[in-house]
This record gives structure tokens, C-alpha cells and sequence, in this order.
């Protein structure tokens, strides 16, 4: 089933029954609509007063204004949310042409998840999709989204791995061509997905500045392809500006900067290598000095 059409059927059975045994109560704000659990009223509360900034931070970097209004779902169960995003990794999810957007609140309290800024990130979505339509590329909307809302994204990344320097070390970096139209299902690839998204915009920004990357979206609502508007407002093509970007990613992250960015802990670690393989000799050279003495004086009795 379609991605969209799936959620689309999923937001019908949530809207029309009840989650957690609460009945959805609706709170009304300036251009925003909550739909909330009575345990989240709260919460609805403070984010619907914060939603005219976040609006405004989003049309100032997006420069694009925001002409309609979004509705907001927040689900105070983890495992209620998950029998609707049917992905464990999701956080939040956006619905393009529905302007709906799903958010599991459980989730909102952890580093690095913030309810303000997973909002702001789910509301670049339904803009971009408001005005672009369905040819944004998948890597475009999800790298976009995340420079926007500072970096956060909607799926839960472990701390503990730093997959897009692990993909350039073993040179498994996807293709963007491969993820413009869907993601990956595996989590690993998934993953990868949106750390190369968030890479790649973050690399336009920085080397031809926000404005550039601001005019490359406003070419895509003029209906041109992705190639096309980075001809026109990069002055190169799509496949260059790709190698350009992974041949930075590789100087940056090769072997040697990866040493040199972990070099304490490799001098640590040297450190306490090279105080064992002592230690462990001078265990030896005693034994072998215990050893000799014996051979000098041996037992009377023999």
C-alpha cells in the first residue's frame, strides 16, 4: 500500500474512535488545530501558544508562507502510536495534502527530541509538499526538514553510531537517485537515508549558501526537476555536485582524519597496551630470575 494512502486509512480510524480509551479533545489556536488525549491538554496548550513562532521561524527560512491550517495529533502511548506508524524507529509523521501530523508524545522527552522542534520539522514537510507537490525528492524533503527544525528528524537514531562516517569508511554511501523516491526499509539504510539527506543539504548550505538553496526549492515549484533547478541556480550538475560532496565526506572522514579525530583515545588505549605488555614481561623476567636462583642453590635434601 502507498505510503500516504496507508496513513490517510490509519489517521480515518484514529479520528473516528478512540486511543487509550480517551475520547480526542480538540483545542483551537492562532492557524492550529490539536487533537490531544485529556492527559495532554497541557502540553496542546503550550505548543498551540507556540506555534506562531514556529510558524514564523519556518516561512522565514522556507520563504514561503504557510496557507493553511495544520492538525496536530499528539499520542500519549508509545505503543498506541506505533500500531499507527507501523515503523518502531518513527517519531512523528506528516500526511502531504491532509495537512496532519502525528506525534508520539512519549517520545518528546528524550535527547534529542523536542516537541516544539518535531513540530517545526513536520510542518516543513506539509510546506514543501503544499508547494512542490509530490516531486520533491524523498532525500531533498527529508534533508530540507531537518536543517530547518536544527537538525532534529522524525525517527529515532541510537547515540551510539556514527553510521554516515561507518558508510564512507566502508564505502556503502547510497546513491541520492536511489533514495529520491522512497527510503530504505532495513533500519540501517534507513538510517543512512537520513543522515546522507541531512549531509548533502547541510553541504549545499555551506558551500553556496542558504539563499541558493532557498531558489533551487522555489524552482521546484515552477514544476522543473531536481537536475534542472541545480543547473540553474548551482551552475553544475546534479551528478557533480553529488561527487563533490562524497569526495569532501571522504577527505573528511578517510582513516587518517578518523585517527586523528580519536587520537586520544588511540593514545589512551596505546597507553594502556603498552603498561600491560610491560606488566606481563616484567611478571616473566621475575619468574625466570625466581627461576635461576632455585638452579643456584638447590634443595639440600636432594
Amino acid at each position: 500500500m502507498h505510503k500516504k494512502v496507508m496513513y490517510l486509512f490509519l489517521l480515518a480510524a484514529i479520528l473516528s474512535t478512540t486511543v487509550s480509551a480517551f475520547e480526542l479533545r480538540q483545542y483551537k489556536s492562532a492557524g492550529i488545530v490539536i487533537l490531544y488525549e485529556p492527559p495532554l491538554e497541557n502540553a496542546a496548550k503550550k505548543l498551540a501558544g507556540e506555534y506562531p513562532e514556529i510558524r514564523a521561524d519556518v516561512e522565514k527560512k522556507l520563504q514561503w508562507s504557510i496557507g493553511f491550517t495544520p492538525t496536530v495529533v499528539l499520542i500519549r502511548e508509545h505503543k498506541e502510536f506505533q500500531e499507527k506508524a507501523r515503523d518502531n524507529l518513527v517519531t512523528a509523521f506528516a500526511v502531504p495534502g491532509e495537512n496532519v501530523i502525528m506525534i508520539d508524545y512519549s517520545r518528546m522527552g528524550r535527547t534529542p527530541f523536542d516537541l516544539r522542534a518535531t513540530l517545526a520539522h513536520e510542518i516543513c514537510h506539509l510546506v514543501l509538499h503544499y508547494y512542490i507537490s509530490d516531486s520533491v525528492p524523498r532525500w531533498l524533503d527529508e534533508g530540507v526538514a531537518q536543517w530547518t527544525s536544527g537538525g532534529i528528524s522524525d525517527i529515532l537514531v541510537p547515540d551510539e553510531k556514527d553510521i554516515l562516517k561507518q558508510a564512507i569508511l566502508s564505502g556503502g554511501l547510497l546513491r541520492l537517485k536511489d533514495i529520491s523516491l522512497r527510503f530504505p526499509e532495513e533500519p540501517e539504510k534507513l538510517l543512512l537515508s537520513y543522515e546522507e539527506s541531512k549531509a548533502f543539504v547541510e553541504f549545499i548550505v555551506r558551500e553556496y549558501g542558504t539563499a541558493k538553496l532557498i531558489t533551487v526549492l522555489h524552482s521546484l515549484k515552477k514544476s522543473e526537476s531536481v537536475e534542472q533547478a541545480v543547473y540553474v541556480n548551482l551552475s553544475t550538475g546534479m551528478d557533480q555536485l553529488e561527487q563533490k560532496w562524497r569526495e569532501g565526506l571522504v577527505r573528511k572522514y578517510s582513516w587518517p582524519s578518523y585517527i586523528a579525530d580519536h587520537i586520544y583515545g588511540i593514545i589512551f588505549f596505546a597507553a594502556a597496551l603498552a603498561t600491560l605488555i610491560g606488566y606481563v614481561m616484567f611478571r616473566r623476567r621475575m619468574k625466570s630470575l625466581r627461576d635461576d636462583e632455585n638452579d643456584d642453590f638447590p634443595d639440600e635434601k636432594r
